[in-house]
């Protein structure tokens, strides 16, 4: 009787062993949508840094939440707070600010958050459905399609990308990264004016997110031509969400950007083969008083301009352009329009910016050369503007790179103009190294004036008594008020600029979202300490430039508070 049941137990266990075991359903990607698919418009769900199981959706704040639908694969249904859902279900149970437990074979926490609305949201797909080799080099590129919802939530371009690139120096190596876009046809962005060229900032050093934004305003308010126009957006890459980047204009000759003559296209026009594929001429290393060009057969009557000129005091940026010109005092003149010049171009355009670097540098502010003074090259008002934009904002790099100038042909404007402002992350005391810490991180001591070393321009310029007396003036009569705005104790009648407090509280959601995509760190990997959390970082802000106003106010209008 024993040896049966044991036979009869050993059969069974035969006979159990041959049913094969399934595995319960697990999740393998969760997104929403507009349909349900993962069109243009998905947003996938995100995985928590260091947390198994946990996730979190981040929407723009341009749509209705009870608008999208649910997908996901790995799993026919799954259950959510108890509730069974599937793929192409309404989205209208996910609350924002709210967490949610999905259940497929695991269980997986959801937090559901949404920015701030006022705000577009820029969907874009990349070929390769990846960012791999676009981050492994500033000069690659992939081409994609592009998705632009308006705040409003009206689709404004959906159509291909030509390109999708890294953008900056420095910020290549941070982990949120900044882009340029090219689109295949001009598009009128958030009411920006048509173009195909624009740029994501995603302003990864400043944790106030803001320091780009008010000192561009602060430029436009004070009357600065072509000053780039922006506005806050949510970035969603391959159906990632990226963070709140300042999208907006580059600085580029262009109708609705430097609308100068373009001189690019009209070499072009006058030549078989492209321009860059004409021979090098000059030096190819930075060497005082020589410059890179092309041997280009034909150019235009008149090459007195459009000309965009980025000043650079890093010599490794002679390497990194394409026309380039070392000045006698050693710093870097990159031309970007036209990208590719010609030997007669650039000659021209080298001594003109050379007579014009002599002039500040001498004791008369006259070129020995040319006997012309240092305004008849540069529009004064301009430098000015410039300068005060650049000491008023105490601009890390102010004194070293992002410095355009820019030049029509003679005959509808015989002067260059500095302009327009770009790149203020690092301004407002948000980044310092060690060495300098003391003299940065401070409203107070003067930052673009005082530089030493002998050969930047406003230093130079700073020491002719007819610069100073109108930087003194013009900061009196506009940028303290605009210092004011900021802080809130005056108004703009034209809103162009506004308190810090109305930035912050418009981004509020968006910065959360943000700064959960990518944490603040406890420590600052540079010397500047300016908090751990969004709303420390805007007391801030706010706190140096009232620092910053104190000491000005003292410097030049003898004015202690």
């Amino acid at each position: 009787m024993l040896k049966k049941a044991a036979a009869l137990l050993c059969a069974l266990m035969l006979l159990l062993s041959a049913v094969p075991c399934v595995a319960a359903e697990s999740i393998t990607d969760f997104w929403v949508s507009s349909d349900g698919s993962k069109g243009s418009d998905a947003i996938a769900w995100c995985k928590a840094e260091n947390k198994n199981y946990t996730f979190y959706l981040f929407l723009p704040g341009n749509v209705d939440i009870a608008s999208l639908k649910i997908g996901f694969t790995g799993a026919k249904a799954i259950t959510v707070q108890g509730k069974k859902v599937h793929s192409g279900d309404s989205a209208d149970f996910l609350k924002p600010g709210q967490q949610y437990t999905l259940t497929a074979g695991k269980k997986y926490t959801l937090h559901v958050m949404q920015g701030s609305p006022g705000f577009p949201a820029v969907y874009i797909t990349t070929q390769s459905g990846r960012l791999t080799a676009i981050h492994k080099n500033k000069a690659n590129k992939e081409p994609g399609a592009l998705l632009f919802v308006s705040a409003k939530g009206e689709t404004e371009y959906d159509g291909e990308l030509k390109y999708i690139r890294m953008r900056g120096n420095s910020s290549t190596t941070f982990k949120k990264k900044n882009y340029q876009i090219k689109l295949t046809e001009g598009a009128n962005l958030a009411g920006m004016g048509k173009c195909k060229t624009w740029v994501l900032t995603g302003n990864s050093r400043d944790k106030s997110l803001l320091r780009n934004q008010i000192t561009l305003d602060m430029a436009a308010y004070a009357g600065m031509k072509y000053t780039p126009e922006h506005i806050g957006a949510e970035l969603y890459v391959n159906h990632e969400y990226m963070g709140f980047y300042l999208f907006g204009e580059k600085v580029m000759v262009d109708d609705d950007r430097v609308p100068i003559t373009d001189l690019e296209e009209i070499t072009e026009g006058l030549n078989e083969k492209a321009l860059s594929a004409y021979s090098l001429a000059g030096s190819k290393t930075a060497k005082a008083g020589q410059y890179k060009a092309y041997n280009i057969p034909n150019d235009p009557e008149d090459i007195t301009g459009g000309y965009l000129v980025e000043f650079e005091s890093y010599a490794v940026r002679y390497k990194e352009n394409e026309s380039v010109y070392h000045t006698a005092k050693k710093n870097t003149l990159a031309v970007k329009s036209p990208e590719y010049c010609s030997v007669a171009q650039m000659k021209y355009i080298s001594a003109y910016m050379q007579g014009f670097e002599n002039a500040i540098f001498a004791r008369d502010g006259v070129d020995p050369a040319s006997g012309k003074h240092y305004a008849e090259f540069v529009d004064f008002d301009s430098l000015v503007n410039k300068y005060l934009v650049e000491e008023v904002s105490k601009n890390y790099d102010g004194n070293s790179s992002s410095m355009f100038f820019y030049k029509d042909r003679d005959e509808i404007d015989p002067m260059m103009y500095a302009g327009p402002c770009w790149d203020y992350d690092s301004a407002y005391a948000s980044y310092a190294r060690e060495d300098n810490a003391k003299n940065v991180l401070t409203g107070k001591k003067l930052w673009i004036g005082n530089a030493t070393g002998g050969r930047l321009w406003w230093p130079a310029l700073y020491k002719q008594a007819d610069f100073y007396a109108a930087v003194t003036a013009r900061y009196r009569d506009v940028f303290r008020k605009a210092m004011n705005i900021l802080l809130g104790t005056e108004t703009d009648e034209t809103g162009t600029l506004r308190s810090i407090d109305e930035y912050a509280k418009d981004i509020q959601k968006s910065a959360e979202m943000n700064f959960t995509r990518w944490p603040i760190p406890k420590s600052s990997s540079t010397a500047a300490q300016t908090g751990n959390t969004f709303e420390a970082n805007i007391t801030y802000l706010k706190n140096f430039i009232r620092e910053r106003q104190g000491f000005l106010d003292e410097t030049w209008l003898g004015e202690t508070q």
